[in-house]
Formats: structure tokens, sequence, C-alpha cells
């Protein structure tokens, strides 16, 4: 087996990182990820197709578009068509690529063991993919925001009041209305727009830190009863590094389960595990850490010539050595549920801010 395999990452899922590198929390990724369970509007097959595709080919999934149906109060032989119309609407593939070389014999003549670099590294690369993966879905949630809303006025708490903001499409909430029932308001705002279901949400880090000290101090069996109140559970609750609040308390996206999801892609010789003169094409047999999705793996090993990585002389080591090479490319799908049109039909993404008064 060569040094660099695929299978290095199952062993490093239970391997402890430890460097300077301060990873972000990748909550936006977490969120879209675990909602990708609720995406029940693709069919398995479909699924399986998209997993193989190529990118000289699309999937197109056909919907039914909403429909005015025309009831009369007359009975007659004058039968109303009410003939359906049909669209497809189809999803584009994203493409995030990493990787690194690894020089074993550096390390010979260096006080760092040679696999802990190696690990620590594929690490950093890993945090880094899952970054970029998280920039690309935070740019699909902010497309896919609901444009309108309705009945927010009807969810106020005494003084406390929620309002959409339809120049910048955000759900306004004020700070009175921040208590523990915030959770259960939203539940039947999305309730009221037709939009029913179980909802995910992801702010700043921080942001949500009064809701959930309510949470850790109150309990089933205490004064509260956060249950009854319909406060979100603390595993639908997610913080993201790469979400600013600016001047709110906090800011971030209410997703239903399913509103948007990742599907991963791989290509024909990965799915193959193509092996050609000590290159090697396989797929990670794990998610890989922070990315949360299954990899394309590509390694190579190549006899050179390392002397110049070392500037201070000539390390005989380097002279004639070789290097082995990871490519680690995560190619996905980013999937959502059919609207017609968003600046008319309130959508089940809803960008929302928590003001500071």
């Amino acid at each position: 087996m060569a040094f660099l395999d695929a299978t290095l990452w199952n062993d490093l899922q239970a391997s402890e990182a430890i460097n300077f590198k301060r990873p972000n929390a990748l909550g936006i990724l977490d969120a879209v990820k675990d909602s990708t369970a609720g995406v029940d509007y693709i069919p398995p097959s479909r699924i399986a197709e998209m997993q193989r595709l190529s990118s000289d080919r699309a999937i197109q999934l056909p919907v039914l578009k909403d429909q005015t149906v025309t009831v009369v109060t007359t009975p007659s032989f004058n039968i109303p068509s009410n003939l359906p119309e049909s669209a497809n609407y189809s999803f584009t593939a994203y493409d995030v690529f990493s990787g690194f070389r690894h020089y074993p014999a550096v390390n010979d003549n260096n006080q760092i063991d040679s696999k802990w670099q190696r690990n620590q590294v594929m690490m950093n690369v890993a945090e880094a993919c899952g970054n970029s993966i998280e920039t690309i879905l935070a740019a699909r949630l902010e497309e896919r925001k609901t444009q309108v809303l309705g009945f927010e006025t009807q969810v106020s708490q005494g003084d406390g009041t929620f309002a959409f903001n339809t120049g910048t499409d955000t759900l306004n909430v004020n700070k009175a209305a921040q208590k523990e029932t915030m959770f259960y308001n939203m539940d039947e705002l999305m309730n009221a727009n037709k939009l029913g279901g179980n909802y995910r949400l992801v702010t700043n880090r921080a942001g949500l830190a009064v809701q959930k000290a309510e949470a850790v101090k109150y309990g089933a069996n205490n004064d509260k009863d956060l249950n009854a109140l319909g406060f979100m559970p603390l595993d639908r609750l997610y913080e993201s590094n790469n979400i600013a609040a600016g001047s709110d308390i906090f800011k971030g996206w209410l997703l239903r389960d399913g509103a948007m999801g990742v599907i991963e892609n791989f290509p024909y010789d990965f799915r193959m595990g193509t092996e050609v003169a000590g290159r090697k094409w396989s797929m990670s047999d794990v998610e890989l850490p922070f990315a949360r999705m299954r990899a394309n793996i590509y390694t190579n090993s190549q006899a050179t010539d390392a002397t110049a990585l070392v500037t201070s002389g000539t390390d005989s080591n380097l002279i004639m050595t070789h290097f082995e090479e990871m490519a680690i490319w995560f190619r996905f799908y980013v999937v959502y549920r059919y609207n017609e049109n968003l600046g008319t039909y309130a959508n089940d993404i809803v960008k929302i801010a928590g003001l500071t008064s």
C-alpha cells in the first residue's frame, strides 16, 4: 500500500490534530449537510444517477407549477378543463479541489515526526476545503432566501415583534422578541406561510448564547418546560465563523429540513479505482473532517531531487528521494426545493437577524 492512500482518512477519524491552526466552526455546512436527509423531492434513483453524472449531462426534475383551479357554482356539460402546466429544473455541480505533497525523507533529519506532520497537513487541507464549501453554500442560501413573508406581525410577543424587511429580505426579530418562545413563534410563522416542518437555525458564533443558556438552565423538570414552549433542540442550532453579526446580536438563516442539501459526485476513474503506474484514483470510504463529504482521492508517487527544500545546506537524504502527493476533490450538487417564483411565493429558507433593540 502506498504511504499516501485514501484509507488514511479512515485512520485519521480517531486521531487528535494538534497544531497552531485554529479551525473555524462551519455551522452553515453542518446545517445544510444535516438537512440533506430531508431531500425527499429527488427519487433515490435520481440521486444515484447524480452521484455518477458527467459534467456533460444534467439531471432534469419535472414539477407541476402552481395551478389556478376554476370552480363554479352551476353544474353543466361545460366542465372546467383545469389543465396542469409542468416545468423542469436542475442543479449546478460545484468543485472544491486541494491536496498536498509529502517528502518523507525530509523528516528523517527533522524534529517533526513524518506521520504526525502528514496528519496535521491533512486536517488543515480538509478544514480549508470545508471553508470553501461553506462559502458556496452561504451564497446559495442567500440566493434562495425568501423574498416575501407574511403574517410576521401576528407572532409578536407583547412588546416583542417580528418584522420582515423587504428591502433586505430579512426577518428582523427585535430584542424583546428574543425570548424562549422565539423558536415557537418562528415555527408558527412558517406554518402560517404554508411551510410547516422541522427547521434548523444557523447564526454567527455566540449569536444564540442567551437562548442556549436558557436551554442549559431550564430542563423538563425545572421552572420552565422548554419543550412546551417550542424551544428548538440544541442539535438544530448551529454556529459559523463565516457569518458576521455586524451591528446585530445575531444573523443567519432559518431553513427547513430538505430546503437545501448536498449530493456528492464521483467521476468515472475514481469510482472504478483505476491504478496506472503508481497513480491511483479512489473515493474516500468516509466523510472527510470539516467538509463532511466523501471526496475523490488521487495519489501519486514520484522520484525527485528535493535538495531545494532545505536552504541551510545540502541534505544528502534529498538528493535522490521521492515525494508522494494526494489530490482531494469534492464535487457536489447543491439541491433545493422547487419554487416557481421567489418574488411571489414564500420560500423555506429565511434570512434572519436579531436586533439589539
